[in-house]
């Protein structure tokens, strides 16, 4: 019986891999005795860990994350270090996601790489970078509300001004008005209270679904019955609809929230189309890279360039009786999802808004 291969000092102060017997990790080759490759990977600002999964070992461990490591109290062995940074996956699994960890009162970020019985783990201290981040992101979100709060503010303030203007020349004037007067008056206040009211629906739907119930979906018979909800409008308004919808491609969402976005967009879409001689649009499902995307595609009149960077910006619309809310609403959702939405557009050429929804299994379990 073999005696076991001799452990190794778990953070060599220098290169690991010389006087090896197995081949170098890098080269794949014998070891050279001084390693290029390590000193290169020693002077970087970036840790650098190299696990040995058949002889249960650390190959390499850089200076900077030696350092790390110390820094942040974890015990730098083997064992520890593979408990904390090495997740199970298959073997030869590579370009593994960037994932973070907290040690203490720091965070890491690393990323895993596996190549035969070698793991690679790039790591850094990004604490200070995560708070930075955090700060930044509080400052803009109350830049945000800040101007959400303006915008709704102003887009109360102009129907509400209408109504108490149209109320006061109704009252000065009742006994000499005319009852057809007095009735374009009580149009003109009804259409403004219908103002506050289409924004006060849109601002409930953007408090919608803040905690979607995902599932897996078949993406192309649920879209075919949107088509069939959306038909009849469709027909009166002269809009020819076509499709591509292949089967078994399924998504994780909310079938809901997915709905509320088809008629968001679709609404956007009939609106472009109105001026149209042919009208027509296109919905098409496709496969890609753990993605399932739907494209809406209509021969609009399309978005001047102007106007594109602004289309995600709150109660920025070009419709007379829009609130702008429409596709800040529809991303929200997504987000919600881990989906995407993005818009490709071209003045007098139609838009295409593109909606990216992460694949799954059919039987996949809910999140």
């Amino acid at each position: 019986m073999e005696p076991p291969p001799a452990r190794r000092d778990p953070l060599p102060q220098r290169q690991a891999t010389c006087g090896l017997e197995h081949p170098c990790p890098i080269s794949r080759g014998p070891c050279p005795g001084d390693c290029i490759y390590a000193e290169i990977m020693e002077s970087q600002r970036l840790g650098v860990v190299v696990f040995d999964l058949e002889h249960g070992a650390l190959e390499f461990v850089n200076r900077f994350a030696r350092e790390l490591f110390r820094r942040v109290r974890q015990l730098p062995d083997y064992e520890s270090l593979r408990h904390l940074l090495l997740t199970p996956g298959p073997e030869g699994d590579s370009d593994r996601p960037a994932r973070t960890l907290h040690v203490g009162t720091h965070l890491l970020g690393y990323t895993v790489y596996r190549s035969r019985s070698f793991a690679w783990v790039l790591v850094r201290d990004i604490t200070n970078k995560a708070r930075l981040e955090s700060i930044a992101e509080a400052v803009e979100t109350m830049n945000n509300i800040g101007y959400v709060f303006a915008a709704v503010r102003h887009e109360l303030g102009n129907p509400i001004n209408s109504v108490k203007a149209a109320l006061s020349v109704l009252r000065a004037n009742l006994g000499t008005y005319s009852g057809a007067t007095v009735a374009e008056y009580l149009d003109r206040i009804s259409a403004e209270v219908g103002r506050v009211e289409n924004l006060l629906r849109s601002l409930k739907s953007f408090s919608l679904y803040e905690r979607p119930s995902l599932r897996p979906l078949e993406i192309g018979p649920f879209v075919e019955q949107f088509v069939k909800y959306v038909a009849d409008d469709a027909r009166k308004a002269g809009i020819s609809i076509e499709t591509s919808l292949p089967r078994q491609c399924w998504a994780s969402c909310d079938p809901r929230a997915l709905q509320q976005v088809l008629l968001n967009l679709y609404a956007n879409a009939r609106d472009a189309l109105r001026q149209r001689a042919r009208p027509e649009l296109r919905i098409l499902l496709s496969r890609s890279d753990g993605l399932a995307s739907i494209r809406m595609a209509d021969n609009g009149a399309g978005i001047p360039e102007e106007e594109a960077r602004d289309l995600f910006k709150p109660f920025f619309t070009t419709k007379e009786s829009g609130t702008g809310l429409g596709l800040v609403i529809s991303r929200k959702l997504l987000a919600r999802m881990g989906a995407t939405i993005s818009v490709e557009s071209r003045e007098g050429a139609g838009t295409t808004v593109h909606l990216a929804l992460p694949e799954c299994a059919p039987g996949a379990p809910h999140p």
